[in-house]
Order: C-alpha cells, then structure tokens, then sequence
C-alpha cells in the first residue's frame, strides 16, 4: 500500500497537470472560485504546502475546461475503480439493433486483437495498446447503449 504522503504527491502533481493543461495559473484562476496563489499551493510539492490541496469543487471546474477528469480519473485509479465517459449526448430514438450491432463488430475486433497477439504465447507492448483500443472502443459502444436505455426508461445516463 502507498503511503499518505506519496498519495499526496501523486494528487498534488495531477492538480498541477490539470492547471497545466488549461495554461498559466492566471487562466486556471478564471475559471474557479480560488485565486492563483492558492491554485499554486494545490499543486506545490513543497513541505510547507503539504497539506493544501484543492477542493472538489474547483477540480470539478477546472476538469470541466479541459475536458479530461485528470484528478478524478487518479482518484478511481486509486480506490481501485476506473472512470467511463458517458456520451455527451443521446439521440432520442437511437436504433438500438445498430448499437447491438457495434457492440457485437467492436467485441469481435476485442477477440481478433488479443488472438493475434497471443498467437507467439506472448502479448507484447503493441499488442496489449491495440487490445486496449479496442476495449475502450467496446466499452464507448456500452456507454452509448447503456445511455439509450437510460432515455428510454426516463433515468439519467
């Protein structure tokens, strides 16, 4: 198990990625409820900052920016769960027979990846990427399923 103190580091270098990716700590400011010295504090690996970290609020802003759950994406990572992008939109109606169909396309492609790659009895880096592709591109296919069927029977995705 990691010890508080990496953990802390860890979280403190991906606030600091998430400031990075929208700029300067001037443009992250604008965009959340703190200023730029306490942005800075947030990703500071400094001792005497240790103990400053941002609150949920402000990454929930600053992810909203860039489009990317950083912080929260390491959070799951780190309580041993995984984050999915649910599809930004649905279209009411959505043909599902065409979905299932993807699903079923995208799952084969899954199975054609890791058959080749396991063909030697070894997958290797590029391999286990092209498997990850494709995984990604299943579950991106369930996520659009799973938000159609929400619509339908009236939940949110």
């Amino acid at each position: 198990m990691t010890s508080p103190v990496v953990r802390g580091r860890m979280l403190k270098i991906r606030t600091g990625e998430l400031i990075e990716r929208i700029g300067k700590l001037e443009a992250a400011a604008d965009f959340c409820r703190t200023g730029k010295t306490a942005l800075a504090q947030y990703a500071s690996l400094s001792p005497a900052d240790g103990d400053r970290f941002a609150p949920i609020d402000v990454i929930r802003d600053l992810e909203a920016v860039v489009g990317d759950p950083i912080v929260t994406r390491h959070l799951a990572v780190e309580a041993g769960a995984a984050v999915v992008m649910v599809p930004a939109s649905v279209a009411a109606g959505a043909d599902l027979l065409s979905l299932l169909a993807s699903q079923s396309r995208e799952s084969s492609e899954l199975t054609a990846a890791l058959c080749l790659g396991l063909a030697d009895g070894r997958l290797c880096a590029a391999e286990a990427r092209k498997a990850r592709e494709e995984v990604r591109q299943l579950v991106a296919v369930a996520m659009q399923m799973d938000a159609e069927l929400a619509l339908i029977v009236g939940e949110d995705a």
